[in-house]
């Protein structure tokens, strides 16, 4: 594969990763201020839908992602893995920010049904 596309499609990958960070935490967000300041009596499974949903979605986005983004910088030839941004997005640690991330997910769902119920 041509290296101007590989380049291309790793930088694709992060800004996709980002939209997707960015949108399921704003979601996670509004459901946070519904939850307090909004009346969920009689509501408490639509409200733990919609905590769930975008907190699974946004974990297994992330995982997804992350391994793909992880699987294209494998692929770098030696030419492009000496260069200055070979090594800098070689040296990104995507194991471990992938379930840093989407642990984070996972636990602000867990405060958010524990605050609901």
């Amino acid at each position: 594969m041509d290296q101007h596309i590989r380049t291309s499609i790793q930088t694709n990958t992060f800004y996709y990763f980002m939209i997707v960070l960015a949108i399921t935490t704003l979601a996670q967000l509004v459901t946070m201020v519904v939850i307090v300041f909004g009346d969920i009596s009689g509501k408490e499974h639509l409200v733990a839908a919609s905590v769930v949903g975008p907190a699974l979605l946004g974990a297994f986005g992330v995982i997804r992602m992350l391994t793909n983004m992880k699987l294209i910088i494998g692929e770098m030839d030696a030419d492009t893995l000496a260069t200055n941004y070979g090594k800098e997005i070689s040296a990104i640690p995507l194991n471990v920010l992938k379930f840093i991330f989407s642990g984070i997910f996972v636990a602000l769902a867990i405060v958010q049904l524990i605050t609901i119920y």
